[in-house]
């Protein structure tokens, strides 16, 4: 058995084992026993349960970022890569399995800041990061004009992309946080392109 396969059954009873138990309920010998590994297979292949999330995390939010990073060489390159990331984020966490993921991660972090940090860098920075590239690619080519830092820019066009909408979904005020997910992007997007917009 390839070490890719046993890799991805750890990764894969992981993710089933901390949405019913909890991130703090899941003990390597439910792992192993789920994964149908040895528990020294998964220390092969992950640091401890915090890698192991860290890793979970980073394979869900490749989705948001896409494949490769688009060419921003015209204002409807730019609108395009904008709106496209939009979409797949706010697709991403209108999952039923995101919000219960997110609220695993939110009840787990304050019992485990390493965890929480792990969780950030994973979600959070690699997502902000990589609009921020889209961003600055958008600046090199006379697209926008920046006062602020990409990572700053693109933190606030997450923070216009997702809305409370997420806050809703964990506190169980709805079951969909983005119903209207086309409004949100297409002005988030707006926004961001009339306030840095280089008028060419």
């Amino acid at each position: 058995m390839s070490m890719f396969s046993a890799e991805t059954r750890i990764l894969n009873a992981a993710r089933d084992l901390f949405f019913e138990h909890g991130f703090s309920g899941v003990s390597t010998d439910m792992l192993a026993r789920e994964a149908a590994v040895s528990k020294a297979t998964i220390y092969r292949h992950f640091t401890n349960m915090t890698d192991i999330l860290r890793r979970l995390t980073e394979l869900e939010t490749a989705k948001i970022s896409g494949s490769d990073q688009p060419k921003i060489e015209t204002r409807d390159d730019l609108q395009n890569a904008l709106t496209q990331f939009g979409m797949r984020l706010l697709t991403f966490l209108n999952s039923s399995d995101t919000i219960e993921f997110s609220r695993v991660i939110h009840e787990e972090a304050r019992k485990n800041p390493d965890m929480g940090q792990a969780f950030f860098l994973a979600a959070y920075g690699k997502t902000n990061n990589a609009l921020a590239r889209i961003i600055q690619e958008a600046a090199d080519n006379g697209l926008l004009l920046l006062t602020e830092t990409p990572q700053d820019i693109a933190e606030d066009l997450m923070a216009l992309f997702t809305g409370s909408g997420m806050k809703r979904a964990m506190l169980g005020v709805c079951d969909i946080p983005y119903d209207r997910m086309d409004r949100n992007v297409d002005r988030a997007v707006h926004t961001i392109m009339t306030v840095y917009g280089a008028q060419r």
